[in-house]
Protein backbone atom coordinates (compact mmCIF):
# COMPACT_ATOMS: atom_id res chain seq x y z
CA UNK A 1 0.00 0.00 0.00
CA UNK A 2 0.84 3.58 -0.39
CA UNK A 3 0.48 5.42 3.14
CA UNK A 4 1.02 8.51 4.02
CA UNK A 5 2.33 9.88 7.19
CA UNK A 6 1.54 12.74 8.53
CA UNK A 7 3.33 13.51 11.63
CA UNK A 8 3.02 16.89 14.07
CA UNK A 9 1.96 17.37 17.63
CA UNK A 10 -1.50 18.31 16.45
CA UNK A 11 -2.25 20.42 19.65
CA UNK A 12 -4.68 20.25 18.59
CA UNK A 13 -6.18 18.97 15.12
CA UNK A 14 -7.78 21.53 13.28
CA UNK A 15 -9.65 22.07 9.83
CA UNK A 16 -6.20 22.65 8.23
CA UNK A 17 -4.78 19.72 8.93
CA UNK A 18 -7.87 17.25 7.81
CA UNK A 19 -7.76 19.33 4.37
CA UNK A 20 -4.12 18.68 3.86
CA UNK A 21 -4.31 15.51 4.52
CA UNK A 22 -7.45 14.48 1.78
CA UNK A 23 -6.02 16.57 -0.77
CA UNK A 24 -2.40 14.41 -0.16
CA UNK A 25 -4.57 11.41 -0.61
CA UNK A 26 -6.03 11.91 -3.40
CA UNK A 27 -3.59 13.69 -5.42
CA UNK A 28 -1.02 11.68 -4.73
CA UNK A 29 -3.12 7.91 -5.11
CA UNK A 30 -2.70 7.53 -1.26
CA UNK A 31 -4.71 4.54 0.19
CA UNK A 32 -4.39 5.55 3.85
CA UNK A 33 -2.82 8.58 5.59
CA UNK A 34 -1.69 7.69 9.28
CA UNK A 35 -1.72 10.69 11.68
CA UNK A 36 1.76 10.45 13.78
CA UNK A 37 1.30 12.98 16.69
CA UNK A 38 4.39 13.36 18.25
CA UNK A 39 4.98 11.86 22.06
CA UNK A 40 8.08 13.96 22.28
CA UNK A 41 8.90 16.25 19.82
CA UNK A 42 12.47 17.88 20.16
CA UNK A 43 12.15 21.81 18.80
CA UNK A 44 8.20 21.97 20.79
CA UNK A 45 7.78 23.33 24.46
CA UNK A 46 6.97 20.52 27.05
CA UNK A 47 3.95 21.73 27.82
CA UNK A 48 1.89 20.29 25.18
CA UNK A 49 -1.38 18.05 25.58
CA UNK A 50 -1.03 14.97 27.15
CA UNK A 51 -0.40 12.61 24.22
CA UNK A 52 -3.46 10.51 24.33
CA UNK A 53 -5.70 13.61 24.20
CA UNK A 54 -4.16 14.53 21.42
CA UNK A 55 -4.72 10.92 20.10
CA UNK A 56 -8.61 11.26 20.98
CA UNK A 57 -9.15 14.59 19.02
CA UNK A 58 -7.78 12.98 16.06
CA UNK A 59 -9.94 9.96 16.27
CA UNK A 60 -12.66 12.14 16.80
CA UNK A 61 -11.88 14.78 14.09
CA UNK A 62 -10.85 11.67 11.41
CA UNK A 63 -14.30 9.77 12.26
CA UNK A 64 -16.11 7.80 9.34
CA UNK A 65 -13.14 8.16 6.94
CA UNK A 66 -11.90 5.02 5.95
CA UNK A 67 -8.61 5.64 4.99
CA UNK A 68 -7.84 7.83 7.82
CA UNK A 69 -5.82 6.52 11.11
CA UNK A 70 -4.03 7.49 13.89
CA UNK A 71 -0.90 5.97 14.61
CA UNK A 72 0.57 5.64 18.36
CA UNK A 73 3.58 4.51 17.61
CA UNK A 74 5.95 7.31 18.70
CA UNK A 75 4.79 6.89 22.36
CA UNK A 76 7.01 3.25 21.52
CA UNK A 77 9.62 4.74 20.48
CA UNK A 78 13.11 6.06 23.04
CA UNK A 79 12.62 9.55 23.02
CA UNK A 80 12.97 12.70 21.29
CA UNK A 81 10.68 11.58 18.70
CA UNK A 82 12.71 12.15 15.24
CA UNK A 83 10.87 11.34 11.77
CA UNK A 84 13.92 9.26 10.59
CA UNK A 85 13.68 7.26 13.80
CA UNK A 86 9.59 6.67 13.52
CA UNK A 87 10.14 5.59 9.25
CA UNK A 88 12.63 2.91 10.28
CA UNK A 89 10.36 1.70 12.74
CA UNK A 90 7.28 1.84 10.59
CA UNK A 91 9.39 0.16 7.69
CA UNK A 92 10.26 -2.55 10.67
CA UNK A 93 6.30 -3.33 11.70
CA UNK A 94 5.00 -2.46 7.82
CA UNK A 95 7.08 -4.09 5.34
CA UNK A 96 6.16 -4.28 2.08
CA UNK A 97 4.13 -0.86 2.35
CA UNK A 98 5.58 2.32 0.51
CA UNK A 99 5.92 4.99 2.64
CA UNK A 100 5.32 9.57 1.94
CA UNK A 101 6.00 11.89 4.39
CA UNK A 102 3.18 15.06 3.80
CA UNK A 103 4.47 18.14 4.91
CA UNK A 104 4.43 22.18 4.01
CA UNK A 105 6.81 23.71 1.68
CA UNK A 106 7.77 25.88 4.43
CA UNK A 107 8.98 22.40 5.93
CA UNK A 108 11.51 21.77 2.69
CA UNK A 109 14.61 24.11 3.26
CA UNK A 110 14.73 22.71 7.37
CA UNK A 111 15.26 18.92 6.36
CA UNK A 112 18.33 18.66 5.33
CA UNK A 113 18.99 19.90 9.16
CA UNK A 114 17.01 17.24 10.38
CA UNK A 115 18.14 14.46 12.19
CA UNK A 116 19.21 11.81 10.01
CA UNK A 117 17.87 13.49 6.70
CA UNK A 118 18.89 11.02 4.34
CA UNK A 119 17.40 8.36 6.06
CA UNK A 120 14.07 10.51 5.92
CA UNK A 121 14.42 10.08 2.20
CA UNK A 122 15.79 7.41 1.68
CA UNK A 123 12.53 5.78 3.61
CA UNK A 124 10.03 8.52 2.30
CA UNK A 125 9.00 9.88 -0.79
CA UNK A 126 7.76 13.60 -0.31
CA UNK A 127 4.28 15.44 -0.86
CA UNK A 128 4.27 18.09 -0.61
CA UNK A 129 1.47 21.83 -0.18
CA UNK A 130 3.46 24.97 -1.31
CA UNK A 131 2.31 27.70 1.10
CA UNK A 132 2.09 31.21 0.59
CA UNK A 133 5.09 33.46 0.17
CA UNK A 134 7.76 30.28 0.68
CA UNK A 135 10.29 29.81 -2.52
CA UNK A 136 9.27 26.43 -3.48
CA UNK A 137 12.51 24.14 -3.59
CA UNK A 138 12.99 21.32 -6.12
CA UNK A 139 14.44 17.99 -5.65
CA UNK A 140 17.82 19.13 -7.83
CA UNK A 141 17.87 22.27 -5.18
CA UNK A 142 16.97 19.77 -1.78
CA UNK A 143 19.50 16.83 -3.19
CA UNK A 144 22.44 19.28 -3.21
CA UNK A 145 21.76 20.65 0.59
CA UNK A 146 21.54 17.15 1.63
CA UNK A 147 24.90 16.16 -0.69
CA UNK A 148 22.59 12.91 -1.73
CA UNK A 149 21.64 12.13 -6.12
CA UNK A 150 18.52 14.08 -6.96
CA UNK A 151 17.58 10.36 -8.29
CA UNK A 152 17.81 9.94 -4.22
CA UNK A 153 14.50 13.01 -3.50
CA UNK A 154 11.22 11.64 -4.17
CA UNK A 155 8.89 14.71 -4.33
CA UNK A 156 5.94 15.48 -5.37
CA UNK A 157 3.69 18.86 -5.14
CA UNK A 158 -0.19 18.47 -4.40
CA UNK A 159 -2.31 21.54 -4.93
CA UNK A 160 -4.02 22.87 -1.86
CA UNK A 161 -6.46 25.53 -0.52
CA UNK A 162 -4.58 27.80 1.83
CA UNK A 163 -5.98 26.98 5.05
CA UNK A 164 -4.19 29.54 7.27
CA UNK A 165 -4.95 28.01 11.06
CA UNK A 166 -2.59 27.58 13.84
CA UNK A 167 -3.12 25.21 16.60
CA UNK A 168 -1.47 27.46 18.77
CA UNK A 169 -3.61 30.53 17.49
CA UNK A 170 -6.48 27.98 18.68
CA UNK A 171 -5.41 27.69 22.09
CA UNK A 172 -4.97 31.30 22.31
CA UNK A 173 -8.54 32.05 21.66
CA UNK A 174 -9.83 29.40 23.76
CA UNK A 175 -7.80 30.36 26.58
CA UNK A 176 -8.76 34.04 25.81
CA UNK A 177 -12.70 32.55 25.39
CA UNK A 178 -13.04 33.50 21.79
CA UNK A 179 -14.46 31.03 19.40
CA UNK A 180 -13.14 28.34 17.21
CA UNK A 181 -16.25 26.81 15.69
CA UNK A 182 -15.43 25.89 12.47
CA UNK A 183 -11.69 26.10 12.38
CA UNK A 184 -11.97 22.54 14.38
CA UNK A 185 -14.66 19.39 13.93
CA UNK A 186 -17.48 20.55 15.83
CA UNK A 187 -16.10 17.20 17.74
CA UNK A 188 -12.82 18.88 18.86
CA UNK A 189 -14.23 21.80 20.14
CA UNK A 190 -16.63 19.63 22.24
CA UNK A 191 -13.78 17.41 23.67
CA UNK A 192 -11.30 20.43 24.22
CA UNK A 193 -15.01 22.17 26.12
CA UNK A 194 -15.61 19.29 28.37
CA UNK A 195 -12.21 18.59 29.54
CA UNK A 196 -10.79 22.17 30.24
CA UNK A 197 -7.78 22.11 28.10
CA UNK A 198 -5.74 24.92 27.20
CA UNK A 199 -6.83 26.16 30.39
CA UNK A 200 -9.82 27.99 30.23
CA UNK A 201 -12.77 26.89 27.55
Amino acid sequence: MRIGIFGGTFDPVHMGHLILAEQCRAQAGLDQVWFVPSYAPPHKAKDITRFEQRCEMIELAIAGHPAFQVNRIEKELPPPSFTANTLTELHTRHPGNEFFLLMGSDCLPDLPGWYEPRQVVERAGLVVVPRPGVMLWTAARLAQAMGVPESAVRLQFVACPMIEIASRELRRAITDGMSIRYLVPRSVEEYARERKLYAAV
